[in-house]
């Protein structure tokens, strides 16, 4: 095998192991930041735009950007026409990979200076722990990006005597799109549009191929790119199809329009400033087009949107689609997904509980599944416990801890609701009745109320929490009213005298009341502080009126829902 080639092939290897180190390293270090910045100013397409560039551009990912973003629809904190211009924003923000290989790997040349460098970063990354260690991490791995543009500059020897601009396709239009698809098939072989866009640099830098051609290679590479999400988005929920979809459309469109463009645009800079640079020129090029076509689609991204919603409709979705283990490469964007499917079965089951505990005949048409609905909550409870969780980072944790605590109870008041003789007893021996048909009344209206707002409407969210909080109240006292009765209820049921299948069943009653009642108001609990711990706001105080309010001298003390 020829030394050229082994150096490039090490080269290009040292350049792709340094992308993945880079992006794995800055995504735990700004990911709150980065996060919090999607969620803010993605309410506006020119603010989803200006994000999804500057967190591409720090994270150097934009697949990152992108499953952050279907985190947050998932979740229901953004909508799928707000991250429309987030997409839109990360295409602009890879082409800063370009300019950091232009500038530091072509113009400067750092690799030389990089050795020492990388020795000291590895000791920091290996000896210190925490931010050090991260920090470290970082300078290692832009140590092995140059390090790599080095040795695949030195291994561009192998293609001396074969390979030029005449070799290659010829530049008519039928070459320039040979060349593009020569772009799109690197890309979907390497999984990196910037190891691709780094080698054409490198290529046009050494004289390997002119301007016209690598340009026509960038424009397929920011085209091949998008297989990537799309390969990802299959077996996974609407949300990831159409963020897929769209983000193909855009990166289609802005490259056929830039090819069609390229003479004009040739001429253009052939008069220009940067006409003796074709390095700086390809890079500007490569910016240029991308940063016009979030131009060319911002004025048309909501009917945009919609067309892509209607290409992609709403389906019913089996739970298991919306637990991608895809996800779980990014913690809060999979703890995102939990929340919302979380979310999703806790209003399937109190709506049928808040049917089920209603005045008046029973439905013929209610019923619930609870072997299907406890498989379901397991799989969720499984996917949960296999999200890594970031140690030092105490509001993750705490994140955790709630959505654990939440889909638990929704797993135990799920078994309960599938007793069906024991929620009709309640129902309707008179002793229990009125609590039941309280329980009912309270649990119809956090059903009502569960479903998230409108993405960015401040108004009605703050409106839904105080609905949700009063709510919670409500559940606590009922709560608080049944310990303190429910003595007293045994005693009434004792001395009615009845036959001990009557009796059994009515004592067997009243604790699935008193502990379906338990379950319901810790899942509202536990969800209120999920989702405020999501979105960065204060979490709600837990109001323990159970054990505050003092229980009557024959009652027990409160205990603690159980199974």
């Amino acid at each position: 095998m020829p030394n050229e080639l082994i150096v490039l092939l090490g080269g290009v290897g040292l350049f792709l192991y340094g992308m993945h180190a880079l992006t794995q390293e800055l995504r735990v270090l700004l990911s709150e930041g980065a996060r919090e910045a999607l969620r803010r100013y993605a309410g506006r397409p020119v603010g989803g735009i200006l994000a999804g560039a500057g967190v591409t551009a720090l994270i150097q990912s934009s697949t990152a950007t992108i499953v952050m973003t279907l985190g947050f629809v998932g979740a229901g904190i953004l909508s799928f026409g707000q991250s429309l211009g987030i997409v839109l924003g990360a295409n602009i923000g890879t082409t800063f990979t370009g300019w950091m290989v232009m500038l530091f790997g072509i113009k400067i040349s750092l690799g030389t200076i990089a050795y020492p460098v990388l020795f000291v970063a590895g000791l920091l990354k290996i000896l210190a722990d925490g931010r050090a260690a991260r920090a470290g991490g970082v300078v290692a791995a832009l140590c092995l990006i140059f390090i790599g543009i080095d040795l695949m500059k030195d291994g561009m020897g192998l293609f001396d005597g074969f390979l030029d601009h005449e070799t290659l396709p010829a530049d008519t239009l039928w070459g320039r799109v040979q060349l593009l698809l020569l772009g799109v098939a690197v890309t979907v072989i390497t999984q990196s549009s910037s190891a691709g866009v780094a080698a054409a640099i490198v290529l046009l830098s050494a004289g390997h191929v002119n301007f016209a051609q690598a340009a026509a290679m960038v424009i397929g590479m920011t085209v091949g790119t998008t297989f990537t999400g799309i390969l990802a988005s299959l077996g996974g929920s609407v949300a990831m199809r159409r963020t897929a979809l769209a983000n193909l459309a855009f990166n289609l469109v802005k490259g056929v329009v830039a090819l069609l463009l390229l003479d004009l645009i040739m001429r253009l800079f052939a008069a220009s400033p940067w006409g003796g640079s074709p390095t700086l020129a390809l890079v500007l090029f490569h910016t240029g087009f991308t940063v016009a076509g979030a131009l060319l689609f911002l004025p048309i991204i909501e009917p945009f949107g919609r067309a892509i919603e209607r290409l992609v409709p709403d389906r019913p979705e089996a739970p298991a689609a919306l637990l991608d283990r895809r996800f779980q490469a990014d913690p809060p964007a999979a703890l995102d997904m939990v929340l919302a499917q979380a979310r999703r079965q806790m209003g399937q089951l109190l709506d049928y509980l808040g049917e089920a505990l209603a005045p008046g005949p029973r439905r013929s048409d209610l019923a619930f599944d609870s072997p299907a609905f406890t498989e379901d909550m397991d799989r969720l409870i499984a996917y949960l416990a296999q999200i890594p969780r970031p140690e030092g980072d105490q509001r993750q944790l705490q994140r955790f801890g709630e959505l654990m605590a939440l889909t638990d109870h929704l797993r135990r008041l799920g078994l309960r609701a599938g007793q069906g003789g024991r929620l009709t007893v309640a129902l309707y021996e008179p002793l229990l009745r009125r609590e039941a048909l309280y329980l009912g009344a309270v649990l119809r209206r956090v059903g009502h109320a569960l479903p998230e707002a409108e993405p960015g409407d401040v108004i009605a969210r703050d409106a839904r929490d105080r609905t949700l909080a009063a709510l919670d109240r409500r559940l606590v006292r009922s709560q608080a009213r049944l310990n303190r009765r429910e003595d007293r209820l045994r005693r009434r049921i004792l001395v009615t005298r009845a036959a001990p299948p009557r009796l059994f069943a009515l004592t067997d009653a009243l604790r699935w009341l008193r502990r379906s009642n338990a379950h319901a108001e810790r899942l509202l609990a536990h969800l209120r502080a999920a989702e405020a711990q999501a979105e960065r706001r204060p979490v709600p105080p837990d109001e323990p009126a159970v054990q505050n309010e003092a229980p009557s001298p024959a009652a027990p003390a409160p205990r603690a829902a159980s199974g």
